[in-house]
């Protein structure tokens, strides 16, 4: 990319789908905002709702259908690891979201977080939430750079107009849960549950019962995106909560 300009690259949620796995396929999700979705489809015939294929086809620029043509035991498997890591090599700044059950998948995770790579599995679509896209900054090379110097700083006046400073974009509830939790689990007398499942009990005693489930695996995905918690094959919960 040039110096001489200042663009940004956004974010961009990939999802890939274990259909062999998970067959209910939220629409929403097809052709959403910064998302590209990836179908696995195993060797068995599959079938598709006539309203989930319209949308397929009318968002084909961001769905990718990848059918295996022979079976195997783990084939989707394996093949769902390799679309995945080619994937991360081509936008090592994105998300990356698996839906599936198969906890299989969660040891290749738990490596891939170790090199820094954003990536959850999910369950089913309504444990799948979406980071809000984060601008990267564009990389430029000591080549490019020596072809485009950066200009000289301008002298600071002596009388620098005061300008504006933009008005903070309001939380969103979820945002606010999550801000709650942190400030509660970081707490030193707060006993920290040491499991996914013991997890989910315990923030929905803690928040009240008008927050479902549903809602509190949200939150969970929400805080493993950020780094705050890491759950193993075992739904073991280690925890990362410094400030």
């Amino acid at each position: 990319m040039s110096s001489s300009t200042n663009d940004q690259l956004t974010a961009v949620n990939h999802v890939f789908v274990d259909y062999e796995n998970v067959r209910d396929i939220d629409p929403t999700v097809i052709g959403a905002k910064n998302v590209h979705l990836t179908l696995l489809l195993g060797a068995q015939k599959a079938k598709f709702d006539g309203a989930i294929v319209e949308k397929l086809i009318q968002h084909a620029g961001t769905v990718e259908m990848i059918r295996l043509t022979s079976p195997g035991r783990n084939a989707l498997d394996f093949a769902l690891a390799y679309y995945l890591g080619r994937a991360v090599l081509a936008d090592p700044h994105g998300y990356f979201h698996l839906v599936s059950k198969d906890k299989g998948y969660d040891a290749l995770i738990k490596h891939l977080r170790g090199k820094h790579i954003r990536v959850q599995r999910h369950d089913d679509f309504s444990a799948l939430t979406f980071s809000a896209p984060k601008p990267v900054a564009a990389v430029v090379s000591a080549a490019t750079a020596a072809k485009h110097p950066t200009p000289a700083a301008k002298p600071t006046p002596k009388h620098p107009v005061p300008t504006a400073k933009p008005e903070p974009k309001p939380e969103t509830e979820l945002e606010k849960l999550e801000r709650k939790v942190l400030e509660h689990l970081r707490k030193p007398t707060t006993k920290r549950p040491g499991t996914h499942k013991k997890l989910v009990g315990y923030l929905v005693a803690h928040l009240g019962k008008k927050h479902t489930e549903a809602e509190i695996g949200k939150l969970i995905t929400m805080l493993s995106q950020a780094g705050h918690l890491v759950t193993d094959d075992k739904g073991k919960v280690t925890y990362h909560l410094a400030s």
